[in-house]
């Protein structure tokens, strides 16, 4: 991945990806250009880089990608191309040196950019391959907003959401999704929000029916 300016970052796995796209807004003009060679676009995700969905740069060699990442706004093709060149050579002296270690992108694999003879400056720790098979994708992008880590306190037991004077529990009124507050700070883990809505969807929805149950005893609410 390069920003603008055609210097490399960093590549995080999707548990932290909330930091990388962080990142991606402090590059200049809030972008980047991730690069792939042809051996690792069929691990692209088709509901992220589908046709539909980004714009595909393919061409056949390095030079010819730089080329049109000019005109996508890249800045200095001799510098993005040097990146490359420095990646891959940091990648080739790393596996030189240590042949027995594969790649694999399901635990952190140790394949690093990081050997006794060449170190880069910004380091890939894991699952660092080289970039040199041909034709090679390039997709532009930046972030968007999911959802903010602020909300609605709420009681971890019921998801009753809390008054902001009593610090108590809201009668009949509760909260679960992204509306919640409190949950992240800093970082998420995908999955992550999923996970939150269901948990406190099921104490809301458990809770409310409680409150239901008990009005159509003492009342004859029917729950309409």
């Amino acid at each position: 991945m390069a920003n603008a300016s055609s210097m490399r970052g960093r590549i995080f796995r999707i548990f932290i990806y909330a930091k990388f796209e962080r990142q991606i807004l402090l590059q200049p003009e809030g972008c980047v250009f991730q690069v792939w060679g042809a051996d690792m676009v069929p691990f692209l995700w088709k509901e992220e880089y589908g046709d539909e969905i980004v714009e595909k740069i393919f061409t056949g060699n390095m030079e010819e990608l730089a080329d049109k990442l000019l005109e996508k706004g890249l800045k200095d093709k001799e510098c993005f191309l040097k990146t490359v060149r420095n990646y891959n050579a940091a990648v080739q002296n790393y596996r030189a040196e240590h042949p027995t270690i594969g790649w694999d992108p399901t635990v952190k694999d140790g394949l690093s950019t990081q050997s006794t003879t060449v170190a880069l400056q910004l380091p890939k720790s894991n699952w660092a391959l080289p970039i040199d098979q041909g034709p090679f994708l390039a997709v532009k992008v930046t972030c968007g907003i999911t959802f903010t880590f602020g909300g609605l306190a709420i009681d971890p037991d019921t998801a009753g959401v809390l008054s902001k004077e009593t610090d108590a529990p809201i009668k009949g009124l509760f909260c679960t999704g992204e509306m919640v507050g409190g949950l992240f700070h800093n970082n998420y883990p995908r999955g992550s929000g999923m996970t939150a809505r269901a948990v406190f969807g099921r104490k809301a929805g458990g809770n409310q029916a409680a409150e239901l149950t008990w009005k159509s005893v003492q009342y004859g609410y029917d729950g309409v």
